[in-house]
């Protein structure tokens, strides 16, 4: 297969682009054929991927990605690194990824059949999904907003980076110049974040003898967390992507029922 990079150019089903090279087409008679496949394939629907975004927020802690110098860490704690630290406990992530689900509950095989890298769905429900989707986005903002309004957002957020805070605290040796504080607060820590946009800093920038190095390097670990809940809520979105396919798949093939489709999808796949 190809890599058409350029945008004039129908996009690529991007989960292909390893697959061995397809013969391009090279005779108008084949140009016609895939053009009208391609057609006859749009008015029956279209492939489309669904991810939920903004939800799933954690980080963890690696002593060598932090670039530390050994004589700072306990001995045998040069390769240590923290488990995953997400923003939200368990028991939220698991009612949030329930709702996440719900959105392809939408899915069933009156309007649609299943891809390897999400759907085909029929173009009489385009407009059905889309209201769908925006409806189960106020749902989803709805419970979020409820289950963290008031300092329940701001207390997961501090209680995560505490996490990777003391973290780093636990395997500093001695000799290391860092100060740890008894108690952090939000403040604070967005002070921090206005220093790094400030200086530009880096995790392999960062001066590592400071005494403010371990909470200057949690927060540049803990950037992609908002620090308050209104921020947080605007990056949760479901986001549906339609999939384009090159002609070349649909020259020596013909379109005319969803039948054609599922086979051409289970043809494409089965090849890589």
């Amino acid at each position: 297969m190809s890599h058409f990079d350029t945008t004039g150019q129908l996009a690529l089903f991007p989960e292909l682009i390893d697959s061995p090279e397809l013969p391009s087409i090279s005779t108008l008679p084949e140009f016609d054929r895939a053009l009208h496949n391609l057609i006859k394939m749009s008015d029956l629907g279209a492939f489309i991927s669904i991810t939920v975004h903004g939800l799933d927020k954690s980080f963890s802690v690696h002593a060598r990605e932090l670039e530390i110098p050994e004589d700072f860490l306990l001995d045998g704690r040069g390769d240590a690194a923290s488990q995953q630290i997400h923003l939200f406990p368990e028991s939220l992530r698991h009612q949030v990824r329930r709702l996440s689900y719900d959105v392809k509950r939408f899915f069933n095989k009156e309007n649609s059949f299943r891809t390897p890298f999400g759907y085909f769905l029929f173009r009489p429900y385009f407009r059905i999904w889309s209201k769908f989707v925006r409806e189960q986005e106020q749902r989803l903002t709805g419970f979020l907003t409820d289950a963290l309004s008031g300092r329940i957002y701001g207390n997961h957020f501090l209680e995560g980076f505490e996490t990777g805070y003391r973290f780093l605290e636990s395997i500093k040796d001695e000799t290391a110049p860092w100060e740890f504080s008894d108690k952090l607060l939000l403040g604070d820590l967005k002070e921090f974040r206005k220093k790094i946009k400030t200086e530009n800093l880096t995790l392999h920038s960062l001066d590592k003898t400071t005494p403010d190095f371990p909470t200057l390097a949690i927060a540049l670990k803990t950037a992609h967390f908002p620090t308050d809940l209104i921020t947080f809520l605007k990056q949760v979105n479901i986001q549906f992507d339609f999939k384009s396919i090159h002609l070349d798949y649909l020259k020596n093939v013909e379109i005319t029922t969803v039948d054609d489709v599922i086979n051409l999808s289970k043809s494409i796949w089965s090849k890589t």
